[in-house]
């Protein structure tokens, strides 16, 4: 009987250091109170910049007023809508919504709602990156670094369609720490590796998409913008 106890005492022993060993390890995904703990790096965002930086009013400065009519300022041609009227700032200016982003599995993850497009309207998603100092508007192309279709980088995925209302939903996955489909990169984790880095949507006028481009001057126009910054 004794040599039995002993075997099953040092059966325990084994049994308890097991246990241990995995209580260890699975503490090293938990906080402080033993829930778990997400390693991925996230953040959401509810706030819609709109971008003023590609339309202008009749007179080819930045339009200030809401009731100014508003033209794209490569072509310097008339923002329409879908029913052919001439756009207003006001009209341009209605985009509200959120995003959530995940950097996760060598690329980056997002889920967008948004509300206050263009009725029918079709949009596109890109990737704009900043040299070091971020977003400067002084500087030539405002200090942009890198541009190109969020998703998998060929455009096949960067699209959407407005509602009747003017509403959508959007996500996308897109691989990061590489080379952008029109100019420069973007870093592994835009969320923390980048100083400062957009996600933009750009309204199509002629209701095309053009792949891993924005498309002809004159067709699109850059419309709002979620701002992430470090």
């Amino acid at each position: 009987m004794k040599r039995v106890n002993l075997k099953l005492g040092k059966m325990g022993v084994i049994l308890c250091n097991m246990a241990i060993a995995l209580l260890l390890l699975s503490s090293c995904n938990n906080d402080d109170e033993g829930n778990p703990v997400d390693e991925r790096t996230s953040e959401f965002l509810d706030e819609v910049a709109i971008v003023p930086f590609f339309i202008e009013n009749e007179f080819g400065e930045i339009p200030t007023e809401a009731t100014e009519l508003i033209y794209e300022n490569r072509k310097k041609m008339p923002v329409m809508d879908m029913d052919g009227i001439h756009m207003r700032l006001f009209d341009f200016s209605l985009v509200n919504g959120n995003i959530e982003v995940t950097c996760e599995n060598g690329g980056v993850s997002m889920d967008v709602e948004l509300r206050g497009l263009v009725p029918n309207g079709v949009y596109t998603f890109w990737h704009v990156t900043f040299n070091e100092e971020g977003a400067d508007p002084s500087k030539e192309m405002l200090n942009i670094r890198g541009i190109g279709a969020v998703g998998k980088g060929d455009g096949s995925d960067n699209f959407f369609l407005a509602s009747p209302t003017g509403t959508a939903k959007f996500s996308a996955f897109s691989p990061t720490g590489r080379v952008l489909s029109m100019i420069g990169d973007i870093k592994s984790c835009p969320l923390t590796d980048e100083k400062e880095w957009h996600v933009v949507g750009s309204y199509h006028m002629d209701s095309k998409t053009y792949g891993p481009v924005l498309g002809p001057d004159g067709t699109v126009v850059e419309q709002f913008a979620f701002v992430f910054k470090n």
